[in-house]
Order: C-alpha cells, then sequence, then structure tokens
C-alpha cells in the first residue's frame, strides 16, 4: 500500500457557514460549518466541535470532533474525540474513540473489511430541522439530535 501525504493545501468551511450539497475535494478537508450533504476527500477530514454533517464521509483520514449524521468510511485512521457523535454506519481501517464519545449504529473496523462505495445521489440527513435555540419538547426529551431513522 503507498503512502499517502496529505498536500498543504486544505479546504475550511467556517462556522456559521451553511452549506447544502455535496462537496468533493482532492485536498484536506475541514469543517466547523453545517453541511447538508456527502463530503468526500482524497486526503483527511476533519470535523470540528461546532462542525455539523447531515451526509456521508469518505476520506482516508478522519478526526470527528462534532456530530455526524450519516455513515462514515475511513481508509485510514478514524479518530472520535469525547464531543462526538455520529449516528450512521462506521467503516473503518483503525479507529480510536476517546471516552464520552457517543455512536449510535454498526461499526466495522479491521484491515479484512469491505469498505462501500459512497453513494453520493442518495439523500442525506439533515442536521438541522429548526434553529438551534428553539427546541421542541420532544427534541428536549431526546436530546439535542433527537432519534435517528434508517
Amino acid at each position: 500500500m503507498a503512502v499517502i501525504t496529505p498536500s498543504t493545501h486544505i479546504t475550511q468551511i467556517k462556522q456559521g457557514s451553511i452549506i447544502t450539497g455535496n462537496l468533493k475535494s482532492s485536498q484536506s478537508i475541514r469543517v466547523d460549518g453545517n453541511i447538508t450533504g456527502d463530503l468526500l476527500s482524497d486526503e483527511k477530514i476533519i470535523i470540528g466541535i461546532n462542525g455539523e454533517i447531515g451526509g456521508n464521509l469518505r476520506g482516508i483520514d478522519i478526526t470527528v470532533e462534532g456530530f455526524v449524521n450519516g455513515d462514515v468510511m475511513c481508509k485510514g485512521l478514524l479518530h472520535i474525540t469525547k464531543g462526538a457523535k455520529i449516528y450512521g454506519k462506521i467503516y473503518a481501517l483503525e479507529m480510536s474513540i476517546e471516552k464520552g464519545a457517543e455512536l449510535n449504529g454498526k461499526v466495522n473496523v479491521g484491515k479484512d473489511i469491505d469498505i462501500p462505495e459512497l453513494n453520493t445521489s442518495s439523500p442525506s440527513r439533515s442536521s438541522q430541522e429548526k434553529p438551534k435555540n428553539a427546541a421542541s419538547p420532544q427534541e428536549e426529551k431526546n436530546g439535542k439530535y433527537g432519534s435517528v431513522a434508517w
């Protein structure tokens, strides 16, 4: 297997930015805003503590500090920090999880697993249906991100 050296270029989605649609980059991507759509990178993906993704992720190495409502396909190391919340299937060659992280979905980790191709034509799941400050009683009961339907 060839060693991939990440480029010095990185696509950044700053906090307060909202993107609806799929995003694909040959360089690394860092998200501190909101994306409703799939995110594909030929290098690293970092979902910052304020980042929210309503869609699938596919990259070489992925770090999740924020929220992902979709499947995660990682061809290298998937690092999940203590504040992360992932609702979806996980496929990774290697994975590290900090105490306090939340996962809800099937986890497949190891060198012998098949990492599926990402079908970007599928509808993505939105992480934000209402403004953050307008929580309904049902949302308060379920927590900030509610329940996930498969």
